[in-house]
């Protein structure tokens, strides 16, 4: 058993801890606490929310306004891992300066990179985005769809066989979903 004593010898410590680390400590109860929090009170979860907000203020098939809208409810109403504008800068150079025929994204979220990168390929080049989480890919394809661009969703059955099927140009139906965007 610890002795009050102790337990109160220990109290400046803490308090110079929590407020040394306060934006840590902010940034764990925004990001993991509220967000399981809302997500089980309101049953949907925060991607959907996000794009819930999207779709009832951006101008559909304008990619530069979704993603402004995504930057707004990244700010504003709950935090999202997404890019934001200055990384966007330097990925949207990236693609400028190299003018890739094909891409492949790995990871797609909620959508907010495959927009960017997307609507900064040349004309005639594809993008080939994977994601694992089922509800995360649906979100990103809605997102897709809404930023004005055509894409073809095949679910191949492996990590694997869907990069193969990237290559040979293939589609089935199984559970990796894999948005091909022409």
């Amino acid at each position: 058993m610890v002795s009050p004593a102790i337990a109160l010898a220990f109290l400046p410590f803490v308090v110079t801890l929590l407020i040394r680390y306060r934006h840590y400590f902010l940034l764990f109860y925004r990001a993991v606490l509220l967000r399981k929090l809302r997500d089980s009170l309101t049953g949907v979860s925060r991607e959907e929310r996000a794009f819930r907000y999207v779709l009832t203020h951006a101008i559909p098939g304008d990619p530069l306004h979704i993603l402004e809208t995504f930057d707004q409810w990244s700010y504003h109403c709950e935090y999202l891992s997404n890019l934001g504008p200055q990384k966007a800068k330097i990925l949207e150079r990236l693609i400028y300066g190299q003018a890739p025929l094909t891409v492949l994204e790995l990871g797609t979220y909620c959508g907010y990179a495959s927009v960017l990168i997307a609507q900064s390929l040349p004309l005639g080049a594809r993008l080939y985005t994977v994601e694992m989480d089922a509800c995360r890919a649906s979100v990103a394809e809605k997102v897709i769809r809404l930023a004005g661009f055509d894409d073809d969703t095949f679910y191949p059955e492996t990590f694997q066989k869907s990069i193969s099927m990237i290559y040979e140009g293939d589609s089935s139906d199984s559970p990796m979903h894999c948005i091909s965007l022409k």
